[in-house]
C-alpha cells in the first residue's frame, strides 16, 4: 500500500462512488473516516490517494511520525482492507490485536531529547481505535482493540532478520558477523538512516552509533528532477517513481504514451540522476562512523531504494573500493526492503511466545 493519504470533505465523499466496488478493485478504493477529537475526518488511503495533488504532500518534507495523521490513517486503512477482503459479508466487528509492532526512523530519534520519549510517543499512535470503512459495498465499523504495542528503531531492528529466519532459527550466513561490526544502511524514500552494530549483530551502544542523512531524500530528488526535466511526461512524483521501479532492472527507461503509444527513450536523462544519487548515498554510508585499525566491518544496504538502485550503488563501490572489497564487505540482501518487517515478525513471535508460555515452564 503506497504511503499516500488525501483528506476529503464530507460533501466530496458523498459523490465519490457511483457503484459498489468489486473485490478485485478493493485495494485501490480504500476510504475511511474516524473521529479526531470533536471532528469527523474522511481520508482516501493508499492507491486511492496516490494520484491526488495533495496525496503525497507529506513526502516532500520530513514529518514527525509520532504525531502524523498519515501513520494512523494508513494503519487503519491497511486493517480495513484486510478485514473487508477476508470478510466481505461483515458489517461491524471488533478486532483483537494482541501485539502491534511498529518502527520509528533514526532521524526522528536523533532530534528528540531522549530515544525513550519518542519511542513512547510512537506507541501512542496505535491505541484502541474505532473507525469506519466507507468504500461502497464494504461499509462497516471496525474497532481495533490493541493489547500490546512495541516500537523499535528502523534499521537497527533489521539485525534480527539478518541473524534469524522467520522460525527464529540462526541463519548460516550470519556466522560471518560473529566478530565483525556491521553498519546497516537503510535507505527509504524519505531518509537514509545508518546504524553501527556491535560484533555478532549486537545492538547499538550509544546515540553516536546512529546517523541519519536528511539533506537529500530519494523522493524529493525525484520530484525536483521531474519538475526540471520530465514535467511534460509525468504529472506526479509517484508515477515517475513507479516508472523507474518497473524499468530499473533492464536499465532501459522507455516511456510509452498511453494515448498515442509512441515510445520515448528517457534512459540518457534518468540514468545520470540515479548514478549521482547512488554515489552520494554510498559516500554518506562510508563516512558515517569511525572504525579502528584492524576491525572488520560489513555494510548491509537495505530499504526500498537500496533494493531498486543496487546496480548503481555497487558500481560506485567497485570504482571507489575495488571489486573484491565491494563484493565481499557490501551486502545487498535479496529482500532488503522487507528486512525491517521480517524482523518485526520475528520479535512479535518471540514476545507472544513469552506471554503464552504455560505456567511453570522453564526459560
Amino acid at each position: 500500500m503506497p504511503s499516500s493519504i488525501a483528506e476529503l470533505k464530507e460533501s466530496e465523499f458523498k459523490g465519490l462512488f457511483a457503484h459498489d466496488v468489486s473485490q478485485e478493485m478493493l485495494h485501490e478504493q480504500i476510504v475511511i473516516s474516524f473521529m479526531d477529537g470533536e471532528k469527523k475526518r474522511y481520508f482516501k488511503v493508499g492507491e486511492k490517494a496516490k494520484a491526488d495533488l495533495l496525496g503525497n504532500e507529506h513526502i516532500f518534507k520530513l514529518h514527525d511520525k509520532t504525531e502524523s495523521v498519515t501513520v494512523r490513517a494508513l494503519w487503519m486503512g491497511g486493517i480495513a482492507f484486510y478485514h473487508a477482503h477476508k470478510r466481505p459479508e461483515q458489517s461491524n466487528e471488533t478486532i483483537e490485536l494482541g501485539y502491534m509492532g511498529t518502527l520509528v526512523p533514526v532521524w526522528l530519534l536523533k532530534k528528540a531529547s531522549s530515544f525513550k520519549e519518542k519511542i513512547a510517543q510512537m506507541e501512542k499512535q496505535f491505541q484502541t481505535q474505532t473507525f469506519e470503512l466507507i468504500t461502497a459495498g464494504y461499509v462497516r465499523t471496525i474497532t481495533i482493540n490493541v493489547h500490546q504495542v512495541r516500537c523499535r528503531v528502523e534499521g537497527e531492528t533489521a539485525r534480527y532478520a539478518l541473524k534469524y529466519d522467520l522460525e527464529q532459527n540462526l541463519k548460516e550466513e550470519a556466522k560471518k558477523f560473529k566478530t565483525a561490526y556491521v553498519v546497516i544502511d537503510d535507505i527509504g524514500g524519505q531518509s537514509q538512516d545508518l546504524c553501527k552494530l556491535q560484533p555478532d549483530l549486537g545492538r547499538a551502544q550509544t546515540a553516536n552509533d546512529f546517523a541519519s542523512v536528511t539533506d537529500q531524500s530519494f523522493l524529493t530528488v525525484l520530484e525536483s528532477f521531474r519538475k526540471d526535466k520530465l514535467m511534460d511526461v509525468f504529472s506526479d512524483v509517484r508515477t515517475l517513481e513507479t516508472f523507474i521501479y518497473e524499468h530499473v532492472k533492464e536499465r532501459k527507461f522507455v516511456y510509452i504514451d498511453p494515448i498515442t503509444r509512441k515510445e520515448k527513450d528517457l534512459t540518457a536523462i534518468i540514468e545520470p540522476m540515479l548514478q549521482t544519487f547512488s554515489e552520494y548515498a554510498m559516500q554518506k554510508a562510508l563516512q558515517a562512523f569511525y572504525f579502528s585499525y584492524g576491525q572488520t566491518v560489513y555494510y548491509v544496504h537495505i530499504g526500498g531504494v537500496c533494493h531498486v538502485l543496487k546496480f548503481y550503488m555497487m558500481s560506485y563501490l567497485k570504482e571507489a573500493l575495488g571489486e573484491d572489497v565491494a563484493t565481499t564487505y557490501h551486502i545487498f540482501p535479496e529482500e532488503s526492503r522487507k528486512l525491517n518487517i521480517y524482523a518485526c515478525e520475528i520479535i512479535a513471535k518471540n514476545e507472544i511466545a513469552k506471554t503464552t508460555k504455560p505456567a511453570g515452564a522453564g526459560e
